[in-house]
């Protein structure tokens, strides 16, 4: 049985958000790193508290909702995206403040993308072999 087309597109969509969101952390921290996050005097400091709270329930609703597809084997799942959540948007946001350097911006949303794609498109083909080796079982099992 072979998932439709439609759901894997919008989970290729989710993942590939996913790996844009963690390039734009890594971007974050290399401009918090240089202190070019603080150069304008923004109040993204003052803001941290809240956008941490704010990550941690967006990281465990994206466990709820990916659990199924994206690291469904993986123990305390809900833990990890939420205190992931916690420390990644903040970062995040970090580029929109101050002058982060775009040479670091770009190619790392692009490899973020990429891996994160590669990474699930490599859990989708083994779940598909499986799924095609013993017609009997479903797919969305993990």
């Amino acid at each position: 049985m072979r998932p439709h087309p439609l759901v894997v597109f919008i989970r290729l969509c989710g993942v590939t958000g996913f790996g844009v969101f963690l390039g734009l952390a890594i971007a974050g921290l290399v401009g918090i790193i240089t202190g070019r996050a603080f150069t304008d005097g923004t109040a993204w400091l003052a803001g941290v508290p809240v956008l941490a709270a704010l990550g941690t329930a967006v990281g465990a609703t994206t466990a709820w909702l990916t659990r199924r597809w994206f690291f469904s084997s993986m123990p305390r799942r809900w833990l990890l995206f939420a205190s992931s959540g916690l420390l990644v948007l903040p970062l995040a946001t970090a580029v929109g403040q101050g002058e982060v350097v775009s040479a670091v911006t770009f190619p790392s949303t692009a490899l973020g993308s990429i891996t994160t794609t590669i990474l699930w498109r490599r859990g989708c083909r083994r779940k598909v072999a499986l799924a095609q080796a013993s017609p009997h079982q479903r797919l969305d099992r993990r």
